[in-house]
């Protein structure tokens, strides 16, 4: 059995060419907040080819690495009180002695929901942003209509950014969902119940053929460089085992963008 690639530019074109069609005519900008590293600089670069496309405009600030916490908050501030802002973004994940700088993203900018004000929104099932990259599982399985209610979920990774909200954005359709991480015992096992498997760890190669069920959907949401090389969670070795796969690159990555951008858009039309 060879796996059906999911690839996300299918997905991610028919998002982004409804947000052009209902950006036209407007205008607004999306600031970005992060340090100069290349996986940072490669997406903002990257997003801000999608955000052409849509009719917004990026203003990308990048701190250097021995920054300050409070030159880092500071910058946030002035993003969100400039006046052609209608989205602030912050690098994810940012270290930890930076993790609270979210709190001074102002909720009606949080187009990835990431301040506490956002995230209780979406633990409440209340109206609000919802983060881009989990977003962007969930559109993909619809996209390629893979069925998610009463379906079993198993979500390797922890974090705030992805396996979190990933949980109970699939809570919310029904799913029965499972979350694991790195240090999960017997997490082969644990994985093969899956009918849906995501993979959000950063680890190359993680998640192994004896890892995934016949006929299992697998959603790989992890980045890593490999002598300079883009590479997943998922080793090529489930590719024969499964129903069907997300690549690394070309996945969720381009409805991440998408995704975000719409979100611009829903900030745009709130004002």
């Amino acid at each position: 059995m060879s796996a059906e690639l999911l690839y996300g530019t299918p997905c991610a074109e028919e998002i982004l060419r409804e947000t052009e069609k209902e950006m036209r005519g407007k205008s607004a900008t999306l600031y970005t907040v992060g340090f100069g590293d290349p996986q940072w600089k490669q997406y903002t670069q990257a997003l801000a080819k999608s955000a052409a496309q849509c009719g917004f405009a990026m203003n990308n600030v990048y701190l250097d690495s021995d920054a300050e916490v409070e030159a880092m908050r500071e910058k946030v501030r002035k993003a969100c009180a400039a006046k052609d802002a209608a989205g602030v973004l912050v690098e994810q994940p940012l270290p930890a002695r930076f993790a609270d700088v979210v709190n001074d993203i102002d909720k009606s900018l949080d187009v990835d929901c990431l301040s506490p004000l956002s995230v209780a929104a979406l633990y409440r099932g209340e109206n609000g942003f919802r983060p881009a990259t989990p977003s962007a599982v969930i559109r993909l399985l619809d996209f390629y209509r893979i069925p998610i209610r009463g379906k079993r979920a198993v979500i390797v990774g922890r974090g705030n950014a992805v396996g979190k909200p990933l949980a109970l954005m699939m809570l919310s359709r029904d799913a029965t969902v499972t979350v694991c991480h790195t240090k999960t015992v017997d997490l082969a096992q644990i994985c093969s119940t899956a009918d849906i498997l995501v993979s959000a760890c950063g680890v190359p190669a993680l998640i192994k053929s004896d890892f995934v069920a016949d006929g299992a959907t697998v959603i790989d949401v992890g980045l890593s460089f490999v002598n300079g090389k883009a590479c997943g969670d998922v080793d090529t070795s489930v590719y024969g085992k499964c129903r069907a796969v997300t690549p690394v690159p070309k996945g969720v990555g381009p409805v991440t963008r998408a995704v975000l951008l719409e979100n611009m858009l829903k900030a745009v039309k709130s004002k």
